[in-house]
């Protein structure tokens, strides 16, 4: 497969990003906030889901090669980052996909995902500094705790049959 369907992937995900910035106003009135936010989250990891997996389709061109210590890398930051996204309210959710983008960028040195990885890397920064500026609200408690835990293993575990490859080193 060649680079397109990953360019229109990459595109979908990003305009998915800005255009409701413009419209939110509207599609809350429609929707009320929460079903604003549930179609909008629905939405972005559709996007996201069709964007990994155009990464995998696309022409693999090597930028730097894959060691073990790398996938072990990921294993050892995916449950901070869930963690984070899950106790820390924007702040940490924008924490944990800078840290998932950093951890996959390192382990995934081929063109498509180090264009994948490196953008959403930047756009979660982006988005962290800003939620730490509006100042940050830590929630742990034990439900949220038991929530990433359940959410880590779940992302373990369905890696390999969702993703199409195995999170293990």
């Amino acid at each position: 497969m060649e680079w397109g369907e990953f360019a229109l992937a990459l595109a979908a995900f990003l305009g998915s990003h800005v255009i409701p910035a413009r419209l939110r106003g509207p599609l809350v009135a429609r929707l009320g906030k929460a079903g604003y936010i549930a179609g909008y989250s629905l939405l972005s990891l559709a996007l996201l889901y069709w964007l990994i997996l155009a990464a995998g389709r696309a022409p693999f061109v090597e930028i730097w090669p894959q060691e073990p210590w790398m996938r072990w890398l990921v294993n050892l930051a995916m449950p901070v980052a869930v963690l984070a996204a899950a106790i820390g309210g924007m702040a940490g959710l924008m924490a944990g996909f800078t840290l998932w983008g950093a951890a996959h960028l390192v382990a995934n040195g081929d063109l498509a995902h180090v264009v994948l990885f490196g953008l959403l890397l930047l756009y979660a920064g982006f988005g962290l500094a800003i939620s730490l500026r509006r100042g940050v609200a830590l929630r742990p408690t034990w439900p949220r705790l038991a929530a990433a835990v359940l959410v880590w293993a779940a992302l373990l575990h369905l890696h390999l049959p969702v993703i199409g490859v195995s999170p293990l080193p």
